[in-house]
């Protein structure tokens, strides 16, 4: 994965696709930017795409003292890297907390965001969310032999909150954490997911009854630092973007059978973004992670959306049929 410094930290993204508007991908607590590879696959040939690990999260740097947690200093760090890439402004989609700082950034930073799509965004009142707040609570616990037992478990119970997440499990599956293993179209690796914040070496043999530190021991920095930011996330963030100042097309996405995030609360986006086109769009069959479990119909989406703000000759491939009998 490239990186950039930013801030004095080092923050990893995944990109594909060199040509087409530029976009740049969020994702939420507690994935990370392996979230957005299937997605990535399907808009690279039309788009120059971005999916960025937040920091504290996924490969980048997980500051412990010197960082406060926000959504404003994540924003900053996204406009930031747009500067790093090149680019004066960029579509900006986020998912679930990555949808909150989507809408964050599209605020505080009007002239930087082309579009900005949010995927079940955590906004508005839609808090506290019980399985993030018991990450949170992790943040209390400063002595390191109870922080140890405290998270004994925690990369099983990150697989089953996930589970929780979606509509259907099986979008899931476990595969390979290798860098270099292509991920399929329409599924997600929970392996990658978890990867951060757990150590495994399956090669190097060894087995949790013999008390092998190096299998399946948790990265507690990792989780530390995932805990600061479950902890940190003040209720008031999402009460005060003043959605005013967004004036870039707005499409919100939804996942019906969310079980989160109050799926009513979407409409009241049309009252608040009262400066810019918004569609709300929702999407049968999808839980929370809207988009692990409806991949392709959340790029038709997108790609209709930007088209229809921008037209088709944006797009770096305009021909949406069959290549293979081309």
């Amino acid at each position: 994965m490239p990186t950039a410094t930013v801030r004095g930290h080092e923050i990893h993204y995944r990109t594909d696709g060199d040509e087409g508007p530029p976009i740049v991908m969020v994702h939420g607590v507690p994935t990370n930017s392996s979230q957005w590879e299937p997605i990535q696959d399907l808009l690279s040939p039309y788009f120059e795409t971005y999916a960025i690990d937040l920091i504290g999260m996924g490969k980048s740097d997980k500051p412990l003292d010197d960082w406060e947690y926000s959504w404003e200093n994540d924003s900053h760090i996204i406009a930031e890297l747009m500067d790093e890439w090149g680019h004066d402004s960029m579509i900006v989609a986020g998912d679930d907390w990555g949808g909150g700082i989507a809408l964050d950034f599209a605020a505080r930073y009007p002239d930087k965001t082309d579009i900005c799509v949010a995927v079940d965004p955590v906004a508005h009142d839609n808090w506290p969310v019980a399985e993030i707040e018991s990450i949170g609570r992790l943040a209390f616990i400063d002595d390191d032999e109870e922080f140890r037992k405290a998270v004994a478990d925690f990369p099983m119970k990150l697989v089953q909150t996930l589970r929780t997440m979606v509509h259907e499990p099986s979008n899931f599956r476990g595969g390979a954490i290798k860098e270099d293993v292509p991920t399929a179209r329409t599924t997600h690796d929970l392996r990658k997911l978890r990867e951060p914040y757990e150590t495994v070496d399956y090669a190097a043999g060894g087995s949790q009854l013999d008390g092998d530190a190096g299998y399946g021991s948790p990265k507690l920095d990792a989780i530390r630092a995932l805990a600061l930011r479950g902890a940190s996330l003040d209720p008031d963030w999402m009460l005060d973007i003043p959605y005013e100042d967004i004036i870039a097309p707005t499409m919100l996405l939804w996942g019906l059978q969310d079980i989160m995030m109050d799926s009513a609360i979407r409409f009241r986006f049309r009252y608040d973004i009262t400066n810019a086109p918004v569609r709300i769009q929702p999407l049968q069959e999808a839980g929370h992670l809207a988009l692990v479990d409806q991949p392709h119909l959340g790029a038709d989406a997108i790609i209709d959306f930007v088209t229809e703000h921008r037209g088709t000759d944006v797009l770096a491939d305009r021909y949406m049929g069959f290549p293979e009998i081309l």
